[in-house]
């Protein structure tokens, strides 16, 4: 990819006593700047533009190239494949049919960056480092662009897109690490993953070799960035830990352009940050060594309960009961996805699909009695209590299939993020322990009536996802050492998460005023449901007013100093992350604008 002129954006001036430049400012770097950090990585910068600029008014306007774009533009593997390309912008101010914002004809960047160097080695993401801290150039750190909270985004910034730092990925068959002074208690096997790995690649590769990776649900998330040092839950979770508890060391590229290795023997202060305290405010990972484990067959019993008109009450009740029961599924060793959701006007349903992972020595000789032991499980627990409510308000269908290995179940699904084709999605989550589930039938109603309102309002979204993602449980309620992730996983069996999407005609006041509700009404019933718990920071209300406790628990101050240790110049910055106060992004009428400080 080479590098070409920009022309500058409009945008809003810097207003603190100190910013982060941005084009519209004096301070911004010269062309000629630009152009030594362009050599500086080998012709790999890329100036920006906007991916549907072609359907446009204006020099680049191309009526076939919109119309090709237009077909893909909701493809998560189109976004990734883009140096700003984000499965949830803050605001897509330049769509091929731009419904985000009502009546506007602007195309512009808005909150993604303006330059990304296009990184395929270490060497390529220190140059970008030092470029940011002498020019004074807000600097974010993307892959994929899967993040809610938007954290790889930022107005006039300059990116360090890692997609292509992709060194074959290593097999080994026994770990050893890779200082051989270091000792390890893990004996089992683990590969070698580059920073630009999606999670279907790295489940496809330990495949071949018999091997499960504990990663995300949905294949196209990269494996190494925001999602596992967030701490990444997934369809094996509840089998062998979060994916945090996997990692065995990092190589990171540090604020100063030093590359170190992380682990439980060299740099364990910043290996046990980044095990779940967050990325993109610690270093840059270049690579990270995993855990895997080998292969075991699926059983997977698949639930519908579908509602016959747009009345909720019955579908809710039954849906509450079913929750209910999560903690003795998983207990007996189920794991999976369950959600409900409603688009106004339409009929809603709960479905889940739940795995059970069988035994690794499955044979004939025990296959039978292992799967029917499952099956008894899943009846007892909940067919038995819901095949009565078939011919009321409500029907259901349950049903089971096996898998011989697990990659053949994860393939048999999409395993695609449920928000990630609709614009400027609004989130909210919440943990929840056996306590919150069993016997806590009226806040769990109560929480599902603030999360569905019957009653339609000016604020209300258009279309509703309530996730119950029974991915705790198991291993991961069983604290490891040098972890950072938030302690409320040690007690969590379900983690809901909901998405709302805003009308299509709303605008930004509109989105404002939906996420607005979302915060103030439905998250606050999550809270009631499950007070204390927390929240997963990669999947969290970025405008919780509770944050640094719901995020990160009382690990906050300690994230905070080894932050300071390692990033003493405030090079790395985003949104709620550790090391956040102090900066600002001054978004005026907008919903991006400029970083300044504020103290």
């Amino acid at each position: 990819m080479h590098f070409t002129r920009l022309l500058l954006l409009l945008g809003a001036p810097s207003v603190l006593a100190k910013c982060r430049c941005t084009p519209t400012d004096d301070c911004w770097p010269s062309a000629s700047k630009w152009e030594g950090l362009n050599n500086a990585v080998h012709g790999q910068l890329i100036a920006n533009e906007p991916l549907a600029k072609s359907c446009y008014d204006g020099l680049g306007k191309n009526s076939k190239q919109c119309q090709s774009i237009s077909k893909v533009y909701q493809e998560a593997f189109f976004r990734e494949a883009s140096p700003i390309g984000f499965a949830y912008p803050v605001v897509d101010t330049c769509a091929p049919i731009n419904a985000s914002i009502a009546g506007s004809t602007v195309c512009d960047l808005g909150s993604a960056s303006v330059y990304s160097v296009n990184a395929t080695k270490e060497a390529d993401v220190a140059a970008g480092i030092k470029f940011a801290k002498e020019n004074n150039v807000r600097l974010v750190i993307k892959n994929t662009g899967h993040d809610v909270r938007a954290r790889s985004q930022g107005y006039g910034s300059l990116s360090i897109w890692m997609k292509h730092i992709k060194p074959e990925l290593q097999f080994q068959e026994k770990y050893g690490p890779s200082n051989s002074s270091c000792q390890s208690t893990w004996t089992g096997s683990a590969i070698v993953v580059g920073a630009g790995y999606i999670w279907n690649e790295v489940y496809t590769f330990a495949a071949k070799h018999n091997h499960i990776a504990v990663g995300g649900s949905s294949k196209t998330v990269g494996a190494v960035g925001g999602y596992l040092q967030g701490g990444g839950h997934g369809p094996a979770s509840h089998d062998f830990g979060l994916a945090a508890d996997q990692v065995l060391e990092f190589k990171v590229v540090l604020a100063s352009g030093e590359v170190v290795t992380a682990s439980a023997c060299e740099h364990v202060e910043l290996f046990t940050a980044l095990r779940g305290g967050g990325g993109g405010t610690f270093g840059v990972v270049v690579s990270a060594t995993i855990k895997v484990y080998p292969t075991r067959p699926v059983l997977k019993h698949s639930l519908t309960i579908a509602a016959s008109s747009t009345n909720m009450s019955a579908l809710i009740n039954a849906s509450v009961s079913v929750l209910s029961k999560y903690p003795f599924l998983s207990d007996a060793g189920f794991s999976g996805n369950g959600q409900l959701n409603r688009v106004l006007g339409t009929k809603s349903a709960y479905s889940h699909n739940f795995v059970k992972m069988l035994s690794r020595n499955f044979s004939s000789s025990n296959s039978s009695s292992e799967i029917e032991e499952a099956k008894r499980v899943i009846n007892t627990q909940l067919v038995e209590f819901l095949r009565p409510l078939n011919g009321t308000e409500l029907s259901v269908i349950s049903t089971f299939e096996k898998y011989d290995t697990f990659q053949d179940y994860f393939d048999s699904g999409n395993h695609e993020s449920p928000a990630s084709n609709n614009p400027s999605p609004v989130m909210i989550s919440r943990f929840f322990d056996k306590e919150s589930l069993v016997n806590n039938q009226k806040n769990l109603t109560a929480m599902f009536h603030a999360i569905f309102p019957q009653r339609v309002s000016k604020v209300q979204a258009v279309a509703s996802l309530l996730e119950f993602c029974l991915v705790g449980g198991g291993k991961v309620l069983q604290a490891q050492p040098h972890t950072a992730v938030h302690p409320g996983w040690r007690k969590t069996y379900m983690f809901a998460e909901n998405y709302d999407v805003p009308p299509s005609d709303s605008g930004m006041q509109g989105v404002r005023q939906v996420r607005d509700y979302a915060t103030s009404k439905k998250l606050e019933a999550m809270k009631a449901a499950a007070p204390g718990l927390g929240t997963y920071l990669n999947e969290a209300d970025p405008y919780d007013p509770d944050w640094k406790q719901d995020f990160y628990g009382d690990q906050y101050n300690w994230l905070k100093s080894v932050k300071q240790k390692y990033d003493p110049d405030e090079v790395f910055w985003c949104y709620r992350c550790v090391g956040y106060e102090g900066w600002e992004e001054i978004t005026g009428p907008t919903l991006y604008g400029p970083l300044c400080q504020t103290k």
